[in-house]
């Protein structure tokens, strides 16, 4: 049967994948829900409308799994769509709430991949995903000039246009409380500093791989974990690697040695008593 894991406050710091808990991604994860505001959001180009919203009746496993996992990770809240694109995968999108757009093959998912991604989802929304996964990784390294600038550090240019730049300040000075303010400022030094030595697609693989780790730990089943993600990415539904190649591909590798690690061991027994 499947037993979930309880999702303890500072997991995910001990899970992570490195990149993933330094300044820059803190700065992220903090800022993320006034940055999403600034940039146009389409969900028209996952092919949904309002219509195709996820309420009851519509996939009750599927709202039940999202809401369970929302609930162990106190994650952000969201509208999730149901859409019918082709494999299982759940992408984000940055409209106001955020949405999680959920592919037809997720409702088919065995209880235990549905949980991993469902948790791998929540987890990404609340680190900025719903932009730095939909953004090439040149915007991605503006988005984090963006961040670092408006918390008050001196980053190197990412290629932040400067006729574009005093709207967004101006904008986040209105939205971002002040609480939130004062912490960004305490990151903005050395997440400037990083920036300066961050590959932007790095960070979002760091990001990618934890969120991967969390729901694991989660979920508990490594098989499910990599069936989740093979059927996640379209690519690889339509053209399936075989068992002996899967490995090969970056993302199902890490899950698979974190799977086999000591501290997922541990912190899954620990995590179920």
């Amino acid at each position: 049967a499947l037993r979930l894991a309880p999702i303890a406050p500072g997991l995910r710091e001990r899970v992570a994948a490195p990149g993933a808990t330094g300044p820059l991604a803190r700065l992220l994860a903090l800022l993320s829900q006034y940055l999403e505001p600034l940039f146009p959001a389409d969900l028209a180009r996952h092919g949904v409308t309002p219509a195709d919203r996820l309420v009851p009746p519509r996939g009750p496993a599927v709202r039940a799994a999202l809401d369970a996992a929302r609930a162990a990770l106190h994650g952000r809240p969201f509208a999730a769509f149901l859409s019918g694109a082709p494999g299982a995968g759940i992408a984000l999108e940055n409209s106001q709430p955020p949405s999680l757009v959920i592919a037809a093959g997720v409702e088919a998912l065995a209880p235990g991949a549905l949980a991993f991604a469902a948790t791998r989802a929540v987890d990404l929304l609340g680190h900025g995903w719903a932009l730095a996964g939909k953004f090439a990784p040149r915007d991605v390294g503006i988005l984090l000039e963006l961040a670092c600038r408006f918390s008050g550090g001196s980053p190197p240019s990412q290629g932040l246009p400067p006729e574009r730049a005093g709207a967004f300040l101006a904008a986040l000075e209105l939205s971002v409380p002040p609480s939130v303010r004062e912490e960004a400022r305490r990151l903005a030094r050395d997440a400037s500093d990083e920036l300066a030595a961050t590959d932007p697609r790095a960070l979002a693989a760091a990001l990618r791989r934890t969120a991967n780790r969390v729901a694991l730990l989660r979920c508990g089943d490594p098989g499910a974990a990599l069936d989740a993600l093979l059927l996640a990415d379209r690519k690889l539904v339509e053209s399936p690697p075989a068992p002996s190649q899967a490995l090969a591909l970056a993302d199902l590798r890490d899950v698979a040695l974190f799977a086999l690690s000591d501290p997922f061991l541990k912190l899954r027994v620990a995590a179920l008593g």
